[in-house]
């Protein structure tokens, strides 16, 4: 009997080196030294924010556009990234410099109340413009056309 003892006691330790040799392959990896310089890359910068609440379906519509070209969206209908073409973001951007939001007021309400109205926040370069159907101003009309399309093709 004292031979299957050896025997399961050499299968055992070999079965705790083998865990443990694995084990510390695994976490290896976590303790590397970051590549490059050490520095932590930078984030990308927010191009615009964008939000469409209501209308008769009661949306709930969120969008961020970086100055990378990655979009980040989140609809009633489900969420998920995609990445602009440079022809895209360059389109988007021209669009928004044309807005000239310093011009812009901060609230564009309707001029009449309704119940199945949008209501939109865009926020660009800072400065946050909310506006809702029936009183957005010709200056908005591109910017929300522009991103109103880019949720529908990418969603």
């Amino acid at each position: 009997m004292g031979l299957p003892i050896c025997i399961s006691r050499r299968v055992a330790a070999s079965i705790i080196l083998s865990v443990l040799v694995f084990g510390l392959i695994l976490i290896s990896g976590c303790s590397s030294p970051p590549a490059g310089n050490g520095e932590k890359p930078q984030h990308p910068g927010i191009l615009v924010q964008y939000q469409r609440t209501g209308g008769i379906a009661g949306f709930n519509d969120q969008m961020v556009v970086f100055e990378n070209g990655q979009v980040v969206y989140s609809r009633n209908t489900g969420s998920g990234t995609v990445t602009l073409s440079d022809d895209s973001l360059e389109e988007l951007g021209d669009i928004l410099e044309s807005a000239d939001f310093p011009s812009l007021a901060p609230d564009y309400p309707a001029g009449n109340p309704g119940a199945d109205y949008f209501s939109y926040v865009i926020i660009y370069k800072g400065m946050t413009v909310t506006t809702e159907t029936g009183g957005i101003p010709p200056e908005l009309v591109p910017v929300i056309g522009r991103l109103d399309s880019l949720l529908a093709d990418h969603s």
